[in-house]
């Protein structure tokens, strides 16, 4: 009877014990869910009040010893780094994401953070790095992909190859994106897809159409107050463009009213400068300049530099209008200041990247060749335990071991080279249209201030239309040569009359005679055009600085399956050598390799020509 009656106290013992875990875990999840949820209220308003809350969260999972929990709040809190630009703190975390992941074997979790991962390396530039995190994503084959990270992954590679300019491929995984959310009834997740769609195209229509779309989508989910200022200062933009002034005006009032209530103070600034320029075209100066004075005071209390500069721009074009050349001189020097601030702050924050990234990746190589130092002592241990017992055998093995992993280094070596020259081209593509930017908004500002400064204080000197007609002429130069480096004429005027153009140029010099001829009349792809473009630029260029001729002639003829270029000029001529080539040699070979294609020389004291040959897969 007594034995019974204590294992009687003993379940009841029990009952209550588990009873209070269960409560105390309740209390727990509550807790941090309730500290989580405060978190994300802050998303596109306060992103200091956002990280604080999120940190708070993060102690409470520590505290409570929750891997979930903790990598909740960890993927929150590398978003909100990443949002507000301070992309060093995120890189931290990611390792604490990784760790967290194999420490406490959330394989389960284990797309989210290469999404999370992924979405980092693409905030700072790391556009490689950044969709093989995304593909990994995809091909992971340790657990079921969720739909909505489907949804996710196949809009952030859409968004990655936007930023390449590789539009074709961006609208691709568009596509899978809205085919996934569609099938699913998720029609709240097919806005971003439809917005960036409105961004792929150059047609008015072809954008009214996606915003169209974006609208139908957004009246079902009246509380989306952000994706609500998104699409009216879309169309705002779109009407203004189009000289639809009216319907214009109402759009931006709309998308300031919900920046306003709702404390997103960065589209704010954004939305009160647009709005100024359409006031200043209907020739409401003052009120242009009350809300101008509106952005400007935003942008210093959340001290966003570039979107100062741009609102110090604005005040320049602002006073031109009204003919107050002195206001205009000084908010150009202001824009000038601003602008040369983020770009060296920008410089700053690439460089501590790139060291943080070249110190992960150490630690990384590190770790790895102390593996393979275990696998080769475990493997050199197997071998002499049964060596004498399949010794033949064994020799066959590793031999055909050792062929497979040759094979598979050639192809990784293959790969790697395909990748390095893909970054080559895409970095010099950039350096060309940062250079081109820094004349644009540098030197031709400058000169354009300069002008200004000069009608002001020297109108009635007896040098004025000389000295007047000389900075107009260089200012036009400066302008010429940022548009040749970043020829954006391309996607509306094509590769041939880009070429045209380009002819043209030079022979307006007089010095050379330059030939054009082709049989291309359609379109080609965008990447093609932008690259024979460049080609056929550095090639006239090596031609004019080095040929010491007077003639050169342009041969640019397309195929069935292949386009053929080739660029001979009547000078000097070179040897050429893989080991003596210089750099624009050098720009060529990669860039033509990027293109999957071949070139050949031929060159002696009177005449250079060079011709290539590309592939163009219809």
């Amino acid at each position: 009877m007594k034995k019974k009656f204590g294992t009687a106290i003993l379940i009841i013992v029990f009952i209550i014990s588990l009873g209070n875990y269960k409560l105390i875990s309740a209390n727990q999840e509550q807790e941090f869910n309730e500290i989580l949820q405060k978190a994300k209220s802050y998303k596109y308003k306060d992103p200091d009040s956002l990280i604080f809350f999120t940190n708070q969260a993060l102690k409470v999972a520590y505290r409570n010893g929750n891997p979930n929990q903790k990598l909740d709040a960890l993927l929150i809190l590398v978003d909100s780094y990443i949002r507000s630009g301070e992309t060093l703190l995120a890189l931290s975390l990611g390792d604490s994401l990784k760790n967290i992941s194999e420490n406490e074997n959330l394989i389960h979790r284990k797309a989210d953070i290469l999404i999370y991962l992924g979405n980092l390396y693409s905030s700072i530039g790391f556009s490689a790095e950044a969709l093989e995190y995304f593909f990994e994503a995809l091909d992971n084959s340790n657990q079921k992909l969720s739909i909505i990270n489907k949804i996710d992954i196949y809009y952030y590679i859409a968004i990655l190859y936007f930023s390449l300019n590789e539009i074709e491929q961006s609208r691709k995984y568009l596509n899978l994106s809205l085919k996934v959310a569609l099938e699913n009834n998720l029609n709240k997740h097919t806005l971003p897809c439809y917005l960036l769609y409105s961004n792929t195209f150059n047609q008015a229509d072809s954008i009214q159409k996606y915003l169209t779309l974006t609208e139908k989508v957004l009246d079902k989910y009246p509380k989306l107050n952000y994706e609500r200022m998104v699409i009216y200062s879309a169309k705002a933009l779109l009407n203004n463009s189009l000289g639809n002034y009216k319907d214009s005006k109402s759009q931006y009032l709309a998308a300031i009213d919900i920046s306003r209530s709702s404390g997103f103070q960065g589209h704010q600034a954004n939305l009160y400068n647009n709005y100024a320029y359409l006031l200043m075209e209907e020739s409401k100066y003052d009120s242009a300049k009350y809300y101008l004075d509106l952005a400007l005071g935003i942008t210093i209390d959340i001290n966003d530099i570039d979107m100062e500069s741009e609102v110090y721009d604005s005040y320049s074009d602002y006073y031109k209008v009204v003919g107050d050349k002195d206001n205009a001189l000084m908010y150009t020097d202001l824009f000038i200041a601003k602008r040369d601030e983020f770009r060296d702050q920008q410089q700053i924050q690439k460089s501590l990247i790139l060291s943080a990234v070249f110190e992960t990746e150490q630690k990384e190589r590190e770790i790895l060749q102390q593996a393979n130092k275990i696998v080769q002592l475990r493997v050199y241990m197997l071998i002499i335990a049964v060596f004498f017992v399949i010794a033949i055998g064994l020799v066959v093995y590793f031999r055909q071991k050792y062929l497979l992993s040759r094979s598979k280094k050639d192809s990784i070596k293959k790969q790697q080279s395909l990748e390095i020259a893909n970054a080559m081209i895409r970095g010099q593509d950039a350096e060309r249209k940062r250079l081109a930017m820094d004349l644009h908004d540098g030197l031709a500002a400058r000169l354009g201030a300069l002008g200004i400064m000069f009608d002001g204080f020297f109108a009635s000197h007896e040098k004025y239309d000389e000295v007047s007609i000389s900075i107009t002429n260089i200012h036009q130069y400066v302008r010429d040569l940022s548009h040749r480096m970043l020829p954006t004429q391309i996607d509306n005027l094509g590769l041939i009359q880009s070429i045209k153009n380009l002819v043209s140029y030079i022979d307006y010099s007089e010095k050379f005679n330059v030939e054009f001829e082709t049989n291309i009349e359609n379109r080609l792809t965008n990447k093609l055009e932008v690259n024979i473009f460049f080609l056929v630029h550095e090639l006239i260029n090596n031609s004019v600085r080095h040929s010491k001729g007077n003639n050169i002639f342009v041969q640019l003829l397309e195929y069935d399956n292949s386009i053929k270029l080739s660029v001979e000029d009547n000078g000097v001529g070179f040897n050429y050598n893989e080991d003596t080539i210089g750099m624009g040699l050098k720009n060529i070979k990669t860039r033509i390799e990027y293109l999957g294609g071949n070139f050949k020389t031929e060159s002696n004291s009177s005449v250079t020509l060079i011709m290539i040959e590309i592939p163009n897969p219809k």
